[in-house]
């Protein structure tokens, strides 16, 4: 019996096939993802954390259009909740004990809402789900949300963002806006706690840039 829920655990703990496999190439891994599987000791649970964009300098002059922030589609790869980070050239891996504490789509669009509600221009932003009465409409597509953590290189956080501002005050709606942003941060080790202090410098910077064009367009 005692040696059945040993197995158990170990298998609950196996790393990822793709960075197994990465391991026998040679491939040089994060320290924070080769904790192994000590027979006898229970499974850690996994580590959750959240993305918060480095808040605005400055304000923006608010103008009378509202926004709602609408919906974020986040690449397939990068739809997960486990952190995911680049191993080479051509691979990727995700690390299931280092995740969001939510889904990232959702929690990116709640966090990008909040940040331009703050920074303006707008006169107001409403959480994605309540257009009732807005002026426009801002989607999103995240085609880019992880470490690169490749070997002979300083580690980043990668984060790129396809933006469409809709106006709704027309017949129908229409875009005048599309934009796509990105960042890459250097970061200071390869750890998930650095990874996610990256991406939110990162966000920041992207709304930032954002909240420009967008105060322009309108």
């Amino acid at each position: 019996m005692e040696s059945n829920q040993m197995k158990r655990q170990c298998t609950a703990f196996r790393l990822p096939a793709i960075l197994t496999g990465a391991l026998f190439a040679g491939t040089l891994i994060p320290v924070w993802l080769l904790g192994g599987c000590a027979i006898g000791k229970p499974v850690p649970e996994a580590a959750l954390y959240a993305i918060e964009p480095t808040p605005p300098t400055s304000s923006l002059p608010r103008k009378p259009q509202t926004l709602t922030m609408g919906r974020v589609r986040v690449a397939p790869v990068y739809a997960g909740k486990s952190l995911v980070f680049r191993v080479d050239d051509v691979r990727y891996a995700s690390d299931f004990y280092n995740a969001f504490i939510a889904e990232p789509d959702d929690m990116l669009a709640s966090r990008i809402a909040a940040w331009l509600d703050r920074a303006g221009p707008f006169q107001s932003v409403a959480q994605p789900g309540n257009r009732h009465g807005s002026s426009y409409v801002l989607d999103a597509v995240v085609n880019e949300l992880y470490g690169d953590f490749r070997a002979g290189r300083a580690p980043e956080a990668v984060i790129t963002i396809q933006f469409r501002l809709m106006d709704l005050t027309g017949i129908s709606p229409s875009p005048i806006l599309e934009r796509t942003i990105g960042r890459r941060v250097r970061l200071p080790e390869q750890s998930p706690e650095a990874l996610i202090r990256g991406y939110g410098e990162a966000l920041g910077e992207i709304l930032a840039e954002l909240a420009i064009a967008l105060a322009d367009a309108l």
